[in-house]
């Protein structure tokens, strides 16, 4: 792996090329699997396919060959786009957006796995765009339960510039039934969210009464923030309806878009999570690829964990990671953070300076994670803020850290 500055070395990515959204999260037979968008040819978002790799502690990850690529005069001839994998009667299925035209109008392709994840086979559309409603994009499937039957939420943007998510039936995963517009930003709740045209990559969690759903807000071809809507999700004439809250952004740095949850039996169960750290213009001058993932993160609903008033949902790192990454005894810091740190800012506080980002206060007990050009800061009952940049932070103030095991590829990530 490439040690230079501008190269991540904890942070999941591929040896080289392109990354950009997290795909298909699962814990399956007691391992995490994460595909991704990928080019594995060069690190350009052009030609994608789903890059793929596995941890059984969500530290030290394993990188698997890839898993499937574009099909030459297929239904995902022009990328194998965002998606999900579930695990059906009969065995695994990645179902996912897939282009086919110059236009950009995407179908739900399915592929079948074997029992690793590793092998797949052909695609078979299973959902087109709907041309009804207004819809004039579809795209990044959710499959989820509700009252014993399996629907899926579709990110989209209709005609007018509204964004939305659509559902689907889809019991049957090769029959889907297009069931309308579920969200929209009419919706008086949903209309307090940052501006969008189409609302992407939607996950919904849902446990004991209480709900999330997580939207990436597409504007214009400006990727911009994440926000999470907290509320409820209730039973219409054996349909689910979602019904809002309150909505926050999930992260409040500039590089974090794309998350994809999944549920799992880890460490406080739930559903972890992981974004993409976002590398649009690298230099690969220095390095041989652009885009990592986020460290793996835990999506708390309502006030779990001493979390934000108001009841929306927040992330926090997942607790194995600091307890698996860090070694050596803590020192004190000041002035730059280059290089591969886990950083806890002590009572006093401190302040993080950039020449280009600017200036950012940081509270007791928040913790920094650098690495090289990433730095993820988890402040004690708010937001997360992740950044990726070239110039490194400073540090002034009452900080410790730590050094981060980086051994690479094979590897600790």
């Amino acid at each position: 792996m490439t040690d230079h500055p501008g190269a991540t070395a904890y942070h999941l990515r591929p040896v080289s090329g392109w990354l950009n959204d997290p795909n298909g999260m699962i814990f399956h037979e007691g391992r995490w699997h994460v595909f991704f968008q990928h080019n594995p040819r060069e690190a350009r978002h052009d030609r994608i396919a789903w890059g793929h790799a596995s941890s059984s502690d969500l530290v030290t990850w394993t990188d698997h060959p890839v898993a499937f690529g574009p099909t030459p005069q297929g239904p995902d001839h022009h990328g194998c786009w965002s998606g999900v994998v579930v695990v059906d009667e009969e065995g695994p299925a990645a179902l996912y957006s897939g282009i086919a035209t110059d236009d950009g109008t995407s179908t739900v392709c399915l592929r079948r796995g074997d029992a690793d994840l590793v092998t797949w086979g052909p695609p078979t559309v299973v959902a087109p765009t709907p041309d009804v409603d207004g819809v004039s994009v579809m795209r990044d499937p959710f499959v989820f339960r509700h009252g014993g039957r399996r629907f899926a939420l579709l990110g989209a943007g209709l005609e007018d510039g509204t964004p939305a998510v659509l559902l689907f039936s889809c019991d049957d995963l090769l029959a889907w039934e297009y069931r309308g517009v579920w969200l929209s930003a009419a919706d008086p709740v949903l209309s307090r969210a940052l501006p969008a045209d189409v609302w992407e990559c939607p996950q919904l969690a849902v446990r004991d009464g209480r709900a999330a759903l997580v939207l990436s807000l597409h504007d214009a071809g400006v990727l911009g923030q994440v926000v999470a809507c907290a509320g409820e999700v209730v039973d219409d004439g054996g349909l689910p309806r979602f019904v809002p809250q309150e909505v926050g952004v999930l992260d409040t740095g500039t590089d974090f878009y794309a998350p994809q949850l999944a549920g799992d039996d880890g460490e406080g169960a739930g559903w972890w999570l992981m974004g993409w750290v976002r590398d649009e213009h690298p230099d690969l001058t220095a390095t041989d690829h652009a885009g990592c993932l986020t460290l793996p993160r835990r999506l708390l609903l309502g006030d779990e964990g001493g979390g934000r008033a108001g009841g929306v949902p927040r992330l926090v790192v997942d607790p194995a990671v600091p307890r698996a990454l860090v070694t050596g005894e803590p020192a004190p810091v000041r002035g730059l953070l280059s290089g591969r740190w886990q950083v806890d800012v002590g009572p006093a506080g401190a302040v993080l300076r950039h020449g280009t980002l600017g200036s950012r206060a940081v509270a007791a007990g928040t913790r920094l994670f650098v690495d090289g050009p990433v730095l993820e800061i988890y402040p004690p009952g708010e937001a997360p803020a992740t950044f990726r940049h070239p110039e490194p932070w400073a540090v002034e103030g009452d900080a410790v850290a730590r050094e981060v095991l980086t051994s690479a590829r094979g590897r600790r990530v």
